[in-house]
């Protein structure tokens, strides 16, 4: 690869470092926050979980939607979609801010914020590899540890600003986020390349021929089933999140202790996700989320062994090879698998394993916890984290030789 392409490599993986990093802050804001938020607006439990499945389940019905309108949009390059769903959820968020205190309306606006959310998620990911074709390789690994040291960084301040000012500063933090995302996606253009290049279509060599969701589901059936078995996994991985400051509180921790544990994960997924570009290139895609769905069934099976918040804190140190390494490698895994016209969709498609998984985690784990407890909660998750494991490693597919990306041969 020419001087010239290694400089441009560097400067989009930069840019795009600080898009992820956004990105994770503001997931941060909403999702790991969700529940200082609606408590404040005198949700319960189980109202919480409630808000949660449905902006994940509308989530999950969306991204690959949007994502197959994105692989079939030609002439609207990928960043102009990213941006204006980030403005869409930016104007949505100064609304939820100013309204008054009322149940239907707070749990309707934090459902479209938090549906949003999820939808651009997977358009993120798509653009982290719009500009392969052109010679240009964005570091993903190194771009989504930026984002875990962002989120990192997002759940310690948010942590001191929610006790200083209350928890209607999230909303203002959600707004302002979401419109430095819509800045940076505008502004994501590698040098000396076409504006439309921005859309993984045209960078392509495949003209677009992409079908509906059951013809990719037809076409992809041992995916499909993986996808199911990770869905299972992020039952429990949702129930840990949404109600980490309960399942904290419960250990006789307290609000403190919850941001500390939250500031913990994500710290220690910065190593994985740094070195991930390195590793991708001497382990094949599908060993890594075999060891990545061990990593999430320890962490599941140390927490509901847990006494007090120091067993917290040694199952968010599991987060190393569990979602630390799911993540990135879920994004290489679909990509190698997919055809050229499925890969916004394929990115979409796995996403919605985190977000389906946010579904029923929501409902089933505010429902356990008012109606049996949260130890309860813990070992049913248990029992679904090893349902999820068991299926993915009977249906993920071998990749081949370790991951080459197309910079590399690049002239």
């Amino acid at each position: 690869m020419s001087t010239s392409g290694t400089a441009a490599s560097r400067r989009m993986t930069a840019h795009y470092a600080g898009l992820q990093g956004t990105y994770w802050m503001v997931f941060c804001a909403i999702l790991s926050f969700a529940s200082v938020f609606l408590l404040s607006r005198d949700f319960d439990n189980t109202q919480i979980g409630v808000v949660l499945a449905l902006a994940n389940a509308f989530g999950a019905l969306l991204q690959p939607a949007v994502a197959a309108l994105a692989d079939r949009a030609r002439k609207v390059p990928l960043r102009h979609i990213v941006a204006l769903v980030a403005f869409i959820t930016a104007a949505l968020s100064g609304v939820l801010l100013i309204i008054p205190h009322t149940f239907y309306i707070t749990m309707a606006l934090f459902c479209l914020v938090g549906t949003l959310m999820f939808v651009i998620q997977p358009l993120l990911n798509a653009l982290g590899f719009v500009y392969e074709k052109l010679g240009i390789t964005i570091d993903f690994g190194i771009a989504r540890g930026v984002g875990s040291v962002a989120f990192a960084a997002a759940s310690y301040l948010l942590g001191l600003l929610v006790a200083r000012f209350g928890a209607d500063v999230l909303p203002v933090t959600f707004m302002a986020l979401y419109l430095l995302i819509m800045v940076l996606a505008l502004a994501f253009r590698a040098p000396g390349r076409p504006a439309a290049a921005a859309s993984p279509q045209q960078a392509a060599t495949v003209p677009p021929q992409s079908g509906g969701l059951l013809h990719f589901f037809k076409k992809y059936p041992a995916f499909t089933a993986f996808m199911l078995g990770c869905t299972c996994v992020f039952i429990f991985h949702t129930m840990l999140n949404n109600f980490l400051l309960q399942i904290v509180t419960y250990m006789g921790g307290a609000e403190t202790q919850f941001s500390s544990a939250l500031t913990l994960a994500a710290v220690l997924e910065l190593p994985a996700m740094l070195l991930f570009s390195r590793l991708v290139k001497r382990v094949r895609c599908d060993t890594l989320m075999r060891v990545s769905l061990v990593f999430f069934l320890l962490k599941a099976a140390t927490l509901a062994l847990a006494g007090s918040v120091a067993g917290v804190y040694v199952s968010q140190c599991c987060q190393i090879g569990a979602y630390a390494l799911f993540i990135p490698a879920s994004v290489y895994y679909a990509n190698d698998l997919m055809e050229e016209p499925d890969k916004v969709k394929g990115q979409a498609v796995m996403t919605v394993t985190n977000t389906l998984g946010g579904v029923f985690g929501s409902l089933l784990g505010g429902w356990l916890i008012d109606q049996f407890g949260i130890r309860i909660m813990l070992y049913c998750g248990v029992g679904i984290t090893l349902l999820g494991v068991l299926v993915s490693n009977i249906f993920i597919q071998r990749t081949g030789r370790p991951h080459q990306p197309a910079a590399d041969t690049a002239a």
